[in-house]
């Protein structure tokens, strides 16, 4: 064909595609009446004198129309990636650098699954679903020229499938799937920054996490306290927002939330309060197929050639402007899951949480929860693919729950490796009861915490569950972190544990000498008796053979010890090979001299938290309790603090059974507007280890509200 024809070919298919674009916001807005919706819901929005919402509606939809509406003022660009990114629109929008989070969505059903079941799903769910998604409607509305052309109309569905697509990644789905793709370069999808939800080489950002219960019998005054420290990235689509809802219809509850989550995913009500914290045991596994060598078209399965299912995906990607292009590839499905076709083999995979749309209706059930036997059933529920709780409540009663889908597996396999694609007995079906849970319930020493340690480590007594008691199918993590280890050091050898001892250990920001830490960094550092070194470096390893493991911000070897262990932080273990910390090591002594000249640098001018007009020295690091991921080192020499430590709230019920809670967000509620007092109005907080009172109580609230709307 002539390079002519191929070149009207490509201009007519470009057109073709920019004609079939949505209308413009404008007409989209005229014709969909969006600019009524307030009127159909009975809300009023209350902020206190931080800026936190706090959502006041006649009925439980109305709370989640107000939710929206206050989190879209705070955080509209967010909101909008996340539903574009779960519809697998955002290339449409971001070119191609968003095309295969798109085609993640189409690969991995989203859509189907949301399609299928959202009409058996209870009818107060999808009306909050849908109020929710009235209120980024009325708000992009009255904003068009921060909205997309392809966001309206915002629909219930698009919140639903928001969870059937985000909630693997939290237990690594994306980074199996990554690993997969490209072993030697392995890829995740981004957590924070602008390149948020589209896929990247992986950056080791963790999601980590800390939850504490204490029963009265274990405080010095007869309360109960939880400790809710989930370590999120700073910003981006899976970090913390702050709000407090209420409804006449039973939803009374505090804490935060993520951008497009119509509830509050940790926090409290009057009765009953949850910490979540990140659990990884193997959900995933992946079958290499064998192909017919005569026909593409079919795989192996019990002796037979089977027919793949196909479907397309359909991806329409910004090119320059106004023109787009729409992408299309067929996605293979065998009998076990979609299918991923590499240079080295094509492989089927299968997850837990694949085609789960109930978690909306799994966080109502937990937010309205009264006490732990309400709260176990919506657990019992099996709507969420992971995710730990750590529970306490009114009545003294507290438990830590290692939620999970545990896939049905036979036996006699290892799970974690790539399993043979040609046997049925291989594909489960379902998860195994909530009975099958690893849980902690009021034990007897009436402390349960975790802090992404396995469950056989729930509590400093004897009560924890019994490793020899859960099959290896289940695939339990097994890696002990130091924050773990520092619990059980502060408040497992605190007898009577009052509300300062509780809230002051938390701020730990030690290594525990038996954390994989400081073991690795001992039998690195014997190794180097008889290397050759230059002299800086000799000093060096002087100044980290002296380190205790504190990383305040005025220690002068944490900055060092940071940086020449960030490769066992990144594996999270002590075995890592020599080479890579002795080049680490090279790195950080080549770096603190560039940026500070010398190495022994206060770690406050290294370590940094940074908004704004702000930038604070910060005590932490690492897998501490006081926990801040902000390497490597920026242009500027600094740890810029990325992720950790983000929202922290203690809730605390007295003797009487009566709530409170204080709390601090690492920024402040108005996550965009550089302009707003509460762009950064709780950093100097968040930097002092300070928290604030968190105003339950209406008639409390009225005394500093500093703005009062109706949507």
């Amino acid at each position: 064909m002539a390079v002519s024809s191929i070149v009207i070919l490509a201009a007519a298919a470009v057109l073709v595609g920019w004609l079939s674009l949505p209308p413009s916001l404008k007409r989209q807005v005229e014709a969909g009446n969006y600019l009524t919706l307030g009127a159909q819901y009975d809300v009023e929005i209350l902020r206190d004198r931080w800026g936190v919402p706090h959502i006041y509606g006649n009925s439980d939809a109305d709370t989640a129309f107000g939710l929206a509406y206050a989190h879209a003022e705070d955080d509209f660009a967010t909101i909008q990636d996340v539903i574009l990114a779960t519809r697998g629109q955002l290339a449409a929008e971001r070119g191609i650098s968003a095309a295969k989070t798109d085609y993640l969505v189409a690969w991995m059903g989203v859509w189907e699954a949301v399609e299928a079941g959202y009409a058996a799903l209870p009818q107060s769910t999808r009306a909050v679903a849908e109020a929710y998604a009235d209120g980024i409607n009325l708000y992009a509305a009255r904003n068009p020229g921060t909205a997309s052309r392809y966001l309206l109309p915002v629909r219930g569905e698009d919140l639903i499938a928001g969870f059937t697509f985000k909630t693997p990644m939290f237990y690594g789905f994306d980074a199996v799937l990554g690993e997969l793709l490209s072993a030697e370069a392995p890829l995740e999808l981004a957590r924070d920054g602008e390149a948020a939800l589209s896929w990247v080489p992986c950056q080791h950002l963790p999601i980590g996490s800390q939850g504490i219960a204490v029963a009265p019998a274990r405080s010095d005054d007869g309360a109960t306290r939880l400790l809710i420290n989930s370590h999120q990235p700073l910003t981006g689509p899976v970090a913390w927002y702050e709000a407090r809802l209420h409804s006449e219809e039973g939803w009374n509850v505090a804490g935060s939330t993520f951008p497009g989550a119509p509830a509050i995913i940790h926090g409290h009500n009057a009765k009953v309060g949850w910490a979540n914290t990140v659990n990884k045991p193997d959900l995933v596994d992946i079958y290499q197929l064998e192909l017919n060598p005569q026909n593409p078209g079919q795989y192996r399965l019990d002796g037979e050639w089977r027919d793949f299912e196909v479907r397309e995906a359909q991806i329409l990607v910004r090119l320059l402007g106004p023109l787009h292009w729409t992408f299309k590839r067929d996605i293979k499905l065998a009998e076990h899951g979609p299918v991923m076709e590499t240079e080295h083999g094509s492989y089927a995979l299968r997850w837990a949480g694949m085609g789960e749309i109930r978690t909306l209706d799994f966080l109502l059930g937990i937010n309205k929860a009264q006490n732990r036997q309400e709260f176990e059933q919506a657990l019992k529920m099996q709507a969420m693919p992971s995710i730990n709780y750590v529970y306490a409540d009114a009545n003294g009663e507290i438990g830590h729950y290692y939620n999970a889908q545990f896939p049905n597996r036979i036996e006699g396999w290892d799970w974690n490796k790539v399993l043979p694609g040609d046997r049925s007995e291989l594909i489960w079906e379902g998860y195994r009861t909530f009975e099958a849970m690893p849980r902690t319930v009021n034990p007897q020493t009436g402390l349960v915490y975790n802090a992404n340690n396995p469950p056989f480590q729930a509590t400093d007594g004897d009560d924890d569950p019994r490793l020899v008691d859960f099959p290896p199918s289940m695939g339990i993590e097994s890696v002990v972190t130091n924050r773990a280890l520092q619990v059980e050091a502060l408040y497992g050898a605190d007898a009577r544990i009052s509300a300062a001892e509780f809230e002051r250990y938390k701020y730990d920001f030690r290594y525990h000498p038996d954390s994989y830490q400081m073991r690795a960094l001992q039998g690195w550092l014997a190794a180097q008796n008889g290397v050759e070194l230059t002299g800086e470096q000799r000093s060096a390893i002087e100044l980290l053979r002296n380190w205790g493991g504190a990383t305040d911000a005025g220690n002068r070897a944490a900055a060092l010890a940071v940086l020449t262990l960030a490769p066992v932080q990144d594996e999270n273990s002590e075995h890592v090979a020599q080479e890579k910390l002795s080049a680490a090591f090279e790195r950080a002594v080549a770096d603190l001299q560039q940026f500070y000249g010398r190495v022994d640098v206060p770690f406050g001018e290294v370590n940094r938290h940074v908004r704004g007009s702000f930038s604070l020295p910060l005590n932490g690091g690492p897998d501490t309790l006081r926990a801040v991921y902000g390497g490597p080192l920026n242009d500027s020499g600094r740890f810029e603090n990325r992720a950790g430590d983000s929202y922290v709230m203690f809730v605390e019920w007295d003797a009487a059974g009566q709530v409170s809670s204080r709390a601090v967000h690492n920024f402040g509620s108005a996550t965009l507007d550089k302009t707003s007092p509460h762009y950064a109005d709780q950093v100097p907080l968040f930097v002092e280890e300070k928290v604030r009172p968190v105003p339950f109580q209406r008639a409390v609230l009225e005394s500093q509200v500093s703005r009062r709307y109706r949507p």
